[in-house]
Parts: C-alpha cells; sequence; structure tokens
C-alpha cells in the first residue's frame, strides 16, 4: 500500500470534491482518482459515496481513514526522527516555549540564529511552563524556554538564561500605589488576576502566596501577562508580573520585599545528541555566556 496513495484518500475525505482534493496535492483529477482506485482495489471495498458532485466517506471509507491519518502521522514522525539526525545546518528543531516569552525572547533567538543557520527547520509550539517540560520529557518537543526552572526534573538538563524580579501590579488609586516595596502578606486579602493553573507565572504566585499563608483569590486567570496587565490597568485587581519585561505596560508594578525572582531558562532531554539540537542548545547557552540582548530585556 503505497502512502501517497493513502494520502490522497485522506485529502479526499478532508475536501469531499476530488478537484480540490487534487489541488491541494498538486495532483490531476484523473491522477487522485487512480490513487484512490488502487487503495480499494488493496482494501477489496469501496470507501466512499458519490451525492452529486460530493464524495462522502462509507462505513468502510470512515474505518479505513481513521487508521491512515495514525498511519501518515507515523511516516511524519518517522521522517522527523531521521531528519534530527542528519546535517546540523538542515535538521529539525522542536523548540517549545512560554507565552510571555513569544514578544521578546523568541524573536531575538530565532533572528540570530537563523542568521547563522538559514535551513535548520525549527517548529515551534507554545504552551503552560508545566506542560511544556512534559512535552521535552516525553520526547514530544527537543527544548523548552520555561520558567521557573522544574523542581524535580528528573533526566532534564537545566541552563539559566535570565532572573527577573517580581512585583505586584496594583490599579491606579490602590493603597500600595506609590510604595517603594510591599510584602506578599500585605495582599492577603486583595483579589488577584492570575494565569491559569501550570503557567510559570501563576506558580510562583501560589508558591509566594504560600509561604505568606494564605492562597491567592483569583477573580480571573488568563494565558496572556499582557491580558494580566491590561486587567490590573482597568481596576479588577493585582497581579504578580516581571519587573523588566519589555512588552508589559504596568504602570504601578511594585517590587516585592523580600526580593523574588522568576527564573527563566532552557529545559531539554539528558542524553539527546542529535545534531541540529546540540547545535541550537550550545548556541543558546553561548549567547547567555556572552552577555547577549537575547537575555538583557530591561
Amino acid at each position: 500500500m503505497n502512502l501517497e496513495d493513502v494520502r490522497g484518500v485522506v485529502a479526499v475525505a478532508d475536501h469531499g470534491l476530488v478537484g480540490a482534493a487534487a489541488d491541494s496535492l498538486g495532483l490531476s483529477q484523473s491522477a487522485l482518482t487512480r490513487r484512490v482506485q488502487r487503495i480499494e482495489t488493496a482494501v477489496g471495498a469501496s470507501l466512499f459515496e458519490r451525492s452529486g458532485r460530493r464524495l462522502r466517506l462509507n462505513a468502510r471509507g470512515r474505518a479505513f481513514v481513521d487508521h491512515a491519518r495514525r498511519m501518515l502521522l507515523s511516516e511524519a514522525a518517522a521522517r522527523d526522527a531521521v531528519s534530527r539526525l542528519m546535517d546540523p545546518e538542515r535538521g529539525t528543531v522542536r523548540l517549545d516555549f512560554m507565552h510571555s516569552l513569544g514578544t521578546w525572547m523568541v524573536p531575538e533567538l530565532l533572528k540570530a540564529y537563523r542568521a547563522r543557520h538559514p535551513h535548520v527547520d525549527i517548529r515551534l509550539h507554545q504552551g503552560a511552563a508545566r506542560e511544556l517540560v512534559d512535552r521535552v520529557a516525553a520526547g514530544e518537543s527537543d527544548l523548552a524556554l520555561v520558567g521557573p526552572r522544574p523542581i524535580s526534573p528528573g533526566p532534564l538538563g537545566w541552563h539559566q538564561l535570565k532572573l527577573q524580579r517580581l512585583g505586584l501590579a496594583v490599579p491606579e488609586g490602590h493603597w500600595a500605589a506609590g510604595r517603594n516595596s510591599v510584602r506578599m502578606e500585605d495582599f492577603r486579602d486583595e483579589p488577584f488576576i492570575g494565569m491559569l493553573p501550570g503557567y510559570g507565572t501563576r506558580m510562583l504566585l501560589d508558591s509566594l502566596a504560600s509561604e505568606a499563608g494564605f492562597s491567592p483569590r483569583l477573580v480571573f486567570e488568563s494565558m496572556e501577562l499582557t491580558t494580566v496587565a491590561g486587567l490590573v490597568a482597568a481596576g479588577l485587581g493585582s497581579a504578580l508580573l516581571p519587573l523588566d519585561d519589555p512588552y508589559l505596560k504596568a504602570r504601578n508594578l511594585i517590587p516585592i520585599e523580600p526580593e523574588a525572582y522568576r527564573e527563566l531558562g532552557l529545559v531539554w532531554r539528558e542524553g539527546d545528541d542529535a545534531p541540529p539540537v546540540e547545535h541550537f542548545k550550545d548556541f543558546v547557552v553561548a549567547r547567555t555566556a556572552e552577555g547577549s540582548s537575547l537575555v538583557e530585556a530591561d
């Protein structure tokens, strides 16, 4: 069974029209029709029912396409596995990162790396810090830019990129506005705007509040620090934010005493020696050692 024929059946199932499916694959309609026919011959059954110009999967077709999609995913995974072990200048790097780093750290890093290695295939994924660490540990990604440092990294490597001092952002007219510093325990009865569970800044908020003897009362949870900062400005509550993020516009952001920090770093699987991944990791580590603007965003 030819995988390109399998891909043709899936395309017809997705588009419902031979012409549209053929266009998506860069084939003629007759060539795509032959691919579908070869698969139907191989499985010994028709897979589609015709309704006017449209083709719809029948029960046999639905059963086949469920498996066909998994076949194509397996093929892509196999290609990825091999490409990651090839020439470091043309391999694949799967890089995960937290949403808050997508406005400054990741663009700067990618711009600098691609200037030196333009043919490396870099595949990106955003998510919560805890999810990203789990993806690296499971082999679903190669590297992740996260914070804080995983408490139990297991077989994971870690390199610190930056420490961002933390503060509490408060609305205009708040009793703490204008102060030089605040303490977490003074906010035990305050409403908070925070990130969703599993996000790095949320884990820090929960930890600092717990150390101060309370659980934060969340009035809204977000996936974006910029949204959190905006809702503070709107007067909905206070929020834990880094003091030196260049893209957060928080007017009343007051340092916490005693000092608390958000640690940002790179996570990878120990023992993963695929050349493209190793080269990318070494590049990031070297830029940190050089004091590059990649980690000097303040």
